[in-house]
């Protein structure tokens, strides 16, 4: 099924929460003091969805010719889209750019912020030490999480111009070369990854 285009112009209202997201002290706020806490979920509109692909002044090095993104904080947010508007639908979409490879430092706090923007699927996303290829009827949370809490269940699909985002926080504690999958079963068969690498 073909992902709908983002009304241009039209902003729907998130209830009790407000309709900005913006960057403040380290953490996503939005309207009205609304904030992404983890083991929580929250609603999010078209507008506030395009704000997570804007690239922090300091702290995040994108590179497009590598496909890679760079963290250099100690505690540091990762905004990963499902489905993303420039990429296919079993993608994960990073400050513009498809599946990209992550690199973080050993020791650093990691939230990531995750919205599914499908229209018509759950997606969701974990850390994993295990590598691709991937069976296509795997089970749900394929693999053990690599480090503790690092994972966001399934979220449902945009409904009515409405996103639901969730996040989870980790520890980053052991240097390595992991992935970030949704699993959901068969998406990571289909493209639906990308590496996350801890550096010393």
């Amino acid at each position: 099924m073909k992902k709908r285009k983002f009304l241009p112009g039209v902003l729907f209202l998130i209830v009790g929460i407000g309709t900005m997201v913006f960057a403040f002290g380290g953490m996503y706020w939005f309207g009205n003091g609304g904030v992404f806490s983890e083991n929580s979920s929250i609603t999010l509109n078209a507008s506030s969805l395009s704000e997570l692909e804007t690239v922090p002044s300091t702290g995040v090095i994108v590179d497009a010719k590598t496909n890679t993104v760079e963290f250099t904080g100690s505690k540091i947010i990762i905004p990963i889209i499902a489905s993303p508007e420039n990429g296919p639908m079993y993608s994960f979409g990073i400050y513009g750019l498809v599946n990209p490879t992550i690199v973080v430092r050993r020791s650093t706090e990691v939230r990531l912020l995750f919205v599914n923007g499908d229209n018509d699927m759950y997606h969701g996303v974990v850390v994993t030490a295990g590598a691709p290829p991937y069976p296509y009827m795997g089970m749900m949370m394929f693999d053990n999480p690599a480090f503790g809490n690092s994972f966001v269940p399934p979220l449902p699909p945009e409904s009515s111009g409405k996103y639901t985002g969730a996040s989870a926080i980790f520890d980053a504690s052991q240097a390595g070369s992991f992935y970030y999958i949704c699993q959901v079963p068969g998406h990571a068969a289909d493209g639906m990854y990308g590496r996350f690498l801890v550096e010393n």
